[in-house]
Protein backbone atom coordinates (compact mmCIF):
# COMPACT_ATOMS: atom_id res chain seq x y z
CA UNK A 1 0.00 0.00 0.00
CA UNK A 2 2.74 2.10 0.82
CA UNK A 3 4.67 1.83 -2.41
CA UNK A 4 1.00 2.46 -4.25
CA UNK A 5 0.87 5.81 -2.28
CA UNK A 6 4.60 6.59 -3.26
CA UNK A 7 4.44 5.82 -6.96
CA UNK A 8 0.70 7.62 -6.97
CA UNK A 9 2.55 11.08 -6.12
CA UNK A 10 5.46 10.39 -8.05
CA UNK A 11 2.83 10.54 -10.84
CA UNK A 12 1.10 13.60 -9.91
CA UNK A 13 4.27 15.53 -9.43
CA UNK A 14 5.26 14.57 -13.00
CA UNK A 15 2.32 15.74 -14.22
CA UNK A 16 2.67 19.11 -12.69
CA UNK A 17 5.65 19.44 -14.15
CA UNK A 18 4.76 18.36 -17.12
CA UNK A 19 1.85 21.38 -17.34
CA UNK A 20 4.42 23.36 -15.82
CA UNK A 21 6.98 23.11 -18.62
CA UNK A 22 4.14 23.62 -21.07
CA UNK A 23 2.95 27.13 -19.25
CA UNK A 24 6.67 27.92 -19.36
CA UNK A 25 7.01 26.81 -23.50
CA UNK A 26 3.92 28.43 -23.65
CA UNK A 27 5.09 32.17 -22.28
CA UNK A 28 8.08 31.85 -24.27
CA UNK A 29 6.28 31.94 -27.34
CA UNK A 30 4.29 34.42 -26.39
CA UNK A 31 6.87 36.66 -25.20
CA UNK A 32 8.60 36.32 -27.99
CA UNK A 33 5.88 36.88 -30.62
CA UNK A 34 5.12 40.22 -28.90
CA UNK A 35 8.86 40.67 -29.11
CA UNK A 36 8.48 40.46 -32.84
CA UNK A 37 5.18 42.12 -33.35
CA UNK A 38 6.37 45.64 -31.44
CA UNK A 39 10.01 45.66 -32.16
CA UNK A 40 9.31 46.21 -35.85
CA UNK A 41 6.38 47.91 -37.23
CA UNK A 42 6.26 48.82 -41.12
CA UNK A 43 3.96 49.30 -44.26
CA UNK A 44 5.12 49.38 -47.64
CA UNK A 45 4.04 52.26 -49.98
CA UNK A 46 3.99 51.85 -53.67
CA UNK A 47 3.54 54.76 -55.83
CA UNK A 48 3.47 55.21 -59.92
CA UNK A 49 2.92 58.71 -61.05
CA UNK A 50 0.43 58.43 -63.61
CA UNK A 51 -0.97 54.53 -63.23
CA UNK A 52 -2.77 52.66 -60.89
CA UNK A 53 -0.89 51.61 -57.24
CA UNK A 54 -2.07 49.31 -54.63
CA UNK A 55 -0.58 50.60 -51.32
CA UNK A 56 -0.75 48.53 -48.08
CA UNK A 57 -0.49 49.61 -44.43
CA UNK A 58 0.16 46.69 -41.62
CA UNK A 59 1.37 48.09 -38.42
CA UNK A 60 1.22 49.04 -34.60
CA UNK A 61 -1.34 51.73 -34.56
CA UNK A 62 0.22 53.65 -38.11
CA UNK A 63 -2.31 55.15 -40.24
CA UNK A 64 -2.02 56.43 -44.05
CA UNK A 65 -4.25 59.25 -45.08
CA UNK A 66 -4.73 61.16 -48.41
CA UNK A 67 -4.93 65.17 -48.77
CA UNK A 68 -8.57 64.77 -47.94
CA UNK A 69 -7.88 62.97 -44.95
CA UNK A 70 -9.56 59.81 -46.18
CA UNK A 71 -7.79 56.27 -44.94
CA UNK A 72 -6.08 54.69 -47.85
CA UNK A 73 -4.96 51.24 -48.43
CA UNK A 74 -5.16 51.34 -52.18
CA UNK A 75 -3.46 54.77 -54.58
CA UNK A 76 -4.26 56.07 -57.45
CA UNK A 77 -2.10 59.15 -58.96
CA UNK A 78 -2.26 60.47 -62.46
CA UNK A 79 0.03 62.65 -63.95
CA UNK A 80 -0.84 64.56 -67.46
CA UNK A 81 3.02 64.04 -68.69
CA UNK A 82 4.36 67.02 -71.40
CA UNK A 83 6.15 70.20 -71.42
CA UNK A 84 4.69 72.88 -69.62
CA UNK A 85 2.15 71.05 -67.79
CA UNK A 86 0.65 72.52 -64.00
CA UNK A 87 2.68 71.34 -60.98
CA UNK A 88 2.02 68.02 -59.46
CA UNK A 89 1.47 67.41 -56.20
CA UNK A 90 0.69 64.39 -53.61
CA UNK A 91 0.18 65.05 -49.82
CA UNK A 92 0.05 62.12 -47.59
CA UNK A 93 0.11 62.07 -43.49
CA UNK A 94 1.60 59.07 -41.82
CA UNK A 95 -0.08 59.42 -38.21
CA UNK A 96 1.17 57.49 -34.98
CA UNK A 97 -1.36 56.99 -33.11
CA UNK A 98 1.05 54.25 -31.03
CA UNK A 99 2.80 55.32 -27.43
CA UNK A 100 5.93 54.84 -28.33
CA UNK A 101 7.92 57.36 -31.18
CA UNK A 102 8.70 55.95 -34.45
CA UNK A 103 11.59 56.89 -37.23
CA UNK A 104 9.90 57.40 -40.61
CA UNK A 105 12.65 56.52 -43.55
CA UNK A 106 11.46 56.22 -47.54
CA UNK A 107 13.38 54.98 -50.35
CA UNK A 108 13.04 55.18 -54.39
CA UNK A 109 13.25 51.50 -55.89
CA UNK A 110 11.91 51.84 -59.04
CA UNK A 111 11.65 54.52 -61.84
CA UNK A 112 10.13 53.88 -65.27
CA UNK A 113 10.23 56.30 -67.96
CA UNK A 114 8.52 55.13 -71.52
CA UNK A 115 8.00 51.96 -69.89
CA UNK A 116 11.77 51.77 -69.69
CA UNK A 117 13.31 51.26 -66.02
CA UNK A 118 16.33 53.24 -65.06
CA UNK A 119 18.92 52.02 -63.13
CA UNK A 120 19.23 53.89 -59.90
CA UNK A 121 21.77 51.49 -58.26
CA UNK A 122 25.50 53.71 -58.13
CA UNK A 123 23.85 56.87 -58.21
CA UNK A 124 25.21 58.85 -55.34
CA UNK A 125 22.77 61.51 -55.21
CA UNK A 126 19.51 60.32 -56.06
CA UNK A 127 17.29 63.82 -55.06
CA UNK A 128 19.78 65.58 -57.25
CA UNK A 129 18.74 63.22 -59.83
CA UNK A 130 15.48 63.25 -59.45
CA UNK A 131 15.08 66.93 -59.71
CA UNK A 132 17.75 68.29 -62.38
CA UNK A 133 18.18 64.86 -64.75
CA UNK A 134 15.20 65.27 -67.18
CA UNK A 135 13.62 68.06 -68.25
CA UNK A 136 10.90 67.38 -65.86
CA UNK A 137 11.28 67.61 -61.82
CA UNK A 138 11.02 64.87 -59.33
CA UNK A 139 10.83 66.01 -55.87
CA UNK A 140 10.54 63.27 -53.13
CA UNK A 141 10.43 65.02 -48.82
CA UNK A 142 8.95 64.00 -45.96
CA UNK A 143 8.63 66.86 -43.02
CA UNK A 144 10.14 64.62 -40.37
CA UNK A 145 12.26 61.43 -39.73
CA UNK A 146 11.08 60.88 -36.07
CA UNK A 147 7.20 61.29 -35.51
CA UNK A 148 6.67 61.13 -31.83
CA UNK A 149 3.80 59.55 -29.80
CA UNK A 150 0.22 60.51 -31.42
CA UNK A 151 2.02 63.09 -34.20
CA UNK A 152 1.43 63.04 -37.84
CA UNK A 153 4.28 63.23 -40.60
CA UNK A 154 4.08 64.20 -44.39
CA UNK A 155 5.39 62.94 -47.36
CA UNK A 156 4.92 64.84 -50.54
CA UNK A 157 5.56 64.04 -53.97
CA UNK A 158 5.75 66.84 -56.32
CA UNK A 159 6.71 66.62 -60.44
CA UNK A 160 7.08 70.11 -62.62
CA UNK A 161 7.92 70.50 -66.06
CA UNK A 162 8.78 74.34 -66.88
CA UNK A 163 8.20 74.65 -70.69
CA UNK A 164 12.42 75.07 -72.87
CA UNK A 165 14.71 76.33 -70.33
CA UNK A 166 17.85 76.26 -72.97
CA UNK A 167 20.06 77.28 -70.13
CA UNK A 168 20.23 73.42 -68.93
CA UNK A 169 21.89 70.75 -70.96
CA UNK A 170 20.36 66.92 -70.26
CA UNK A 171 22.52 63.73 -70.17
CA UNK A 172 21.20 60.72 -72.18
CA UNK A 173 21.08 57.50 -70.59
CA UNK A 174 18.74 54.79 -72.50
CA UNK A 175 15.48 56.16 -72.79
CA UNK A 176 16.72 57.95 -75.46
CA UNK A 177 16.77 56.96 -79.14
CA UNK A 178 18.15 58.40 -82.03
CA UNK A 179 16.55 61.27 -83.52
CA UNK A 180 18.52 62.64 -86.56
CA UNK A 181 16.59 65.95 -85.79
CA UNK A 182 18.35 67.16 -82.90
CA UNK A 183 21.72 68.35 -82.34
CA UNK A 184 23.91 66.19 -79.82
CA UNK A 185 26.88 67.62 -77.75
CA UNK A 186 29.59 66.08 -75.57
CA UNK A 187 31.09 67.79 -72.32
CA UNK A 188 34.81 68.94 -73.57
CA UNK A 189 36.75 70.84 -70.60
CA UNK A 190 33.90 72.38 -69.15
CA UNK A 191 32.16 73.46 -72.41
CA UNK A 192 29.51 71.17 -74.90
CA UNK A 193 30.26 70.77 -77.99
CA UNK A 194 28.73 69.80 -81.03
CA UNK A 195 29.26 65.84 -81.67
CA UNK A 196 28.60 63.95 -84.77
CA UNK A 197 25.92 61.76 -83.60
CA UNK A 198 24.60 59.08 -86.83
CA UNK A 199 22.33 56.07 -86.43
CA UNK A 200 25.51 53.51 -86.41
CA UNK A 201 27.55 55.55 -83.81
CA UNK A 202 24.76 56.56 -81.14
CA UNK A 203 24.35 53.67 -79.38
CA UNK A 204 28.13 53.73 -78.95
CA UNK A 205 28.29 57.10 -77.62
CA UNK A 206 24.90 57.98 -76.51
CA UNK A 207 26.20 57.65 -72.51
CA UNK A 208 28.31 60.80 -72.80
CA UNK A 209 26.43 62.96 -75.15
CA UNK A 210 23.77 65.42 -74.17
CA UNK A 211 20.49 67.15 -75.59
CA UNK A 212 19.61 70.82 -74.88
CA UNK A 213 16.90 71.60 -72.99
CA UNK A 214 14.56 72.71 -75.41
CA UNK A 215 15.64 69.31 -77.27
CA UNK A 216 14.87 67.23 -74.42
CA UNK A 217 11.47 68.99 -73.81
CA UNK A 218 10.66 68.38 -77.73
CA UNK A 219 11.70 64.79 -77.05
CA UNK A 220 9.82 63.95 -74.42
CA UNK A 221 6.86 65.95 -75.07
CA UNK A 222 5.94 64.02 -77.98
CA UNK A 223 7.38 60.55 -76.82
CA UNK A 224 5.33 60.64 -73.25
CA UNK A 225 2.10 61.66 -75.72
CA UNK A 226 2.93 58.69 -78.01
CA UNK A 227 4.02 56.45 -75.46
CA UNK A 228 0.75 56.88 -73.41
CA UNK A 229 -1.99 56.95 -76.20
CA UNK A 230 -0.10 53.35 -77.57
CA UNK A 231 0.33 51.80 -74.03
CA UNK A 232 -2.30 53.46 -72.08
CA UNK A 233 0.34 53.69 -69.40
CA UNK A 234 1.91 56.72 -67.71
CA UNK A 235 5.36 58.03 -68.95
CA UNK A 236 6.72 58.71 -65.69
CA UNK A 237 6.44 55.75 -63.06
CA UNK A 238 7.67 55.66 -59.60
CA UNK A 239 7.89 53.21 -57.14
CA UNK A 240 8.34 54.78 -53.37
CA UNK A 241 9.08 51.49 -50.25
CA UNK A 242 8.27 54.10 -47.04
CA UNK A 243 8.92 52.19 -43.59
CA UNK A 244 7.91 53.09 -39.73
CA UNK A 245 9.78 51.84 -37.10
CA UNK A 246 9.91 52.07 -33.12
CA UNK A 247 12.57 54.24 -31.87
CA UNK A 248 14.50 52.62 -29.54
CA UNK A 249 16.13 54.67 -26.40
CA UNK A 250 19.53 54.85 -26.03
CA UNK A 251 19.57 51.82 -23.92
CA UNK A 252 17.89 50.46 -26.69
CA UNK A 253 14.66 49.28 -24.86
Amino acid sequence: MKKEKLQARKEKLERINRKLKRKKFTAILLALFTLGVNAFAWFVFSTQVGAEVHGSVASWDIELTNANNQLVNNVLIEVNMKPGMPDFSQTYQIHNQGEVDATFTYEVESLSILGRNITLTGINDLDDYLENYYPFSITISSNKSVISSLDTASFTVTVEWDFEDSTKYHALNNVYDFDPGFTYYQLSNGNYVEFNATSSNYLLNRGSLYLQRDDADTYFGSNCKAYENTSNEACLQIGIALAVQQKQDSQGT
